[in-house]
């Protein structure tokens, strides 16, 4: 929970607010401008905006509670915008890559099957860009921070005939190798853009995104036997197996959580790990990552057996962690996303939300711990921001925002697919019961209250070995004032 200070400076909204956005000197017209919010699914989510004019201005009337606008403009770099900052310019920067990439979609269906969405409707939960929408394409927009647009390139129809029902996940490699022998000798060159294991410029012979989608209940949620549960697979060519292909296995019901939780095991070949070891095991990143419980978060109800799956569960999946972003998502090819600063012995300054676009403050603070070579700590502050914002049950209290500290240990990034738990969040509120329901699938430890504040019922200051750690002020921007040592 923030301070009364905090809260008073960012929670606006109900009256005009008007602003500027520049690109560091002049005006920046066609900026699209719209209040923030939880993500949700479906065009009747999609929430209005606005464009800056010719000279970068703009006025609109948020709704009530809105603590920060959203904008974006193509080739530049997306923000967050705390209603505090517009009584001055707001400066945009461009993006580094600005990168729109084509995605293979392809629907396999089944004679004994029907499928439940049209391609509409599909497209509209894999590519929507309206603003409010929890979609694959804004998820990957908003943590890229508009360095990466997905978009369609083809939706492809195709028929198995050799799986009849009942099937089981015993079968699913055997339907992707039937995909893909489909595709042999298409022309796939406008798929294959970047390097899939270092996200590079260049074509690597593989389509960078190919999706496979099948009708039915998401397994991975009501874990019943016959409903196919999501995976990314590196399946061998059946033409040259000595050639691996990552394709995206998912059924049509599948929350957005798992599907781009999947998504980023992809994007650089298996590199961006796992990070939960167990059901019930605390000692992970818990909902602080997609990679983690974070994969769930966002919902308003729980309905395994029947759903709706996608409006109920993992409709605002968390941001990744620094560390999952700026240095494992292809092998490190987003790290300009995030303001890194490394630091050694005591340091004292400002932390910006790893939400924002990078500015002048750091947005990460890495410190090696003196104990292991190569393992060390992460700091940075989360805000409520987009699709950081769901929160299971709509829960809130103490240690839900702020400044989030996080051990690292790269030597137990998994190289067999078996979790070893490399990221490991700090608890500001060590002890506390594992909420009421409703609770994560699976019984997953939530961790949700692990941030250290200012404020009632806080905690402001922690240690871990030789690492310690104060949180002193807090800002109207969502920054916070931090100091660490190392002892």
């Amino acid at each position: 929970m923030l301070s009364m200070l905090l809260a008073t400076a960012l929670t606006l909204g109900a009256a005009p607010v008007s602003g500027r956005i520049t690109d560091g000197q002049r005006g920046l017209p066609g900026v699209r401008v719209s209040a923030d919010g939880v993500p949700r699914v479906g065009p009747s989510s999609a929430k209005p905006f606005v464009l800056t004019d010719g000279e970068g201005r703009f006025q609109m009337v948020p709704p009530p509670g809105t603590s920060c606008l959203v904008i974006e403009k193509p080739g530049w770099r997306r923000d967050f915008v705390p209603l505090a900052e517009l009584a001055g310019p707001v400066a945009m920067h461009p993006a580094s890559q600005g990168r729109r990439s084509p995605v293979l979609v392809v629907r396999l269906a089944f004679p004994d099957q029907p499928e439940g969405h049209s391609d509409g409707e599909l497209r509209d939960f894999l590519f929507s860009r309206a603003p409010g929408v929890a979609s694959a394409a804004n998820y990957f927009y908003e943590i890229s921070k508009g360095e990466l647009e997905l978009v369609e390139g083809r939706m492809i129809h195709l028929v198995d005939r050799q799986h009849p029902a009942p099937r089981s996940d015993a079968q699913r490699r055997s339907l992707l190798q039937g995909v893909m022998k489909a595709l042999h000798r298409q022309d796939l060159s406008a798929f294959d853009q970047v390097d899939n294991a270092t996200g590079e410029p260049h074509p690597d012979g593989k389509p960078d995104h190919l999706w496979v989608i099948v009708p039915g209940a998401p397994g991975n949620v009501t874990a019943r036997a016959g409903d196919l549960t999501a995976s990314n697979f590196m399946e061998p060519l059946p033409w040259q197996p000595s050639e691996r292909w990552p394709l995206l296995f998912i059924t049509e019901e599948t929350p957005l959580g798992i599907l781009v939780h999947e998504a980023l095991h992809a994007m650089g070949e298996n590199r961006v790990d796992d990070y939960y070891m167990g059901p019930r095991n605390p000692l992970t990143a818990g909902g602080w990552d997609v990679m983690d419980a974070g994969i769930f978060r966002g919902w308003d109800r729980q309905h395994p057996e029947q759903g709706p799956w996608q409006q109920d569960m993992g409709y605002s999946p968390a941001q990744p962690m620094g560390f999952t972003r700026a240095e494992l998502w292809y092998r490190g090819a987003f790290r300009t996303t995030v303001s890194t600063l490394r630091v050694k012995g005591q340091w004292e300054g400002w932390l910006a939300p790893l939400e924002r676009a990078p500015g002048s403050d750091p947005q990460r603070l890495v410190v090696p711990d003196p104990r292991r070579r190569g393992r060390f700590w992460e700091l940075s502050v989360r805000r409520p921001w987009g699709f950081d914002g769901g929160r299971v049950g709509q829960r809130w209290g103490a240690g839900y925002e702020g400044l989030v500290v996080a051990r690292i240990r790269p030597d137990l990034l998994s190289t067999d697919g078996l979790s070893r738990g490399p990221v490991q969040v700090l608890d500001a509120h060590p002890g506390t019961p594992q909420p009421p329901k409703p609770r994560y699938p699976w019984g997953m430890w939530q961790l949700e209250d692990a941030a250290f504040n200012l404020g009632p019922g806080e905690v402001s200051a922690g240690q871990d070995g030789p690492l310690v750690w104060q949180v002193l002020a807090l800002d109207g921007a969502g920054r916070m004032r931090v100091k660490v040592g190392v002892n």
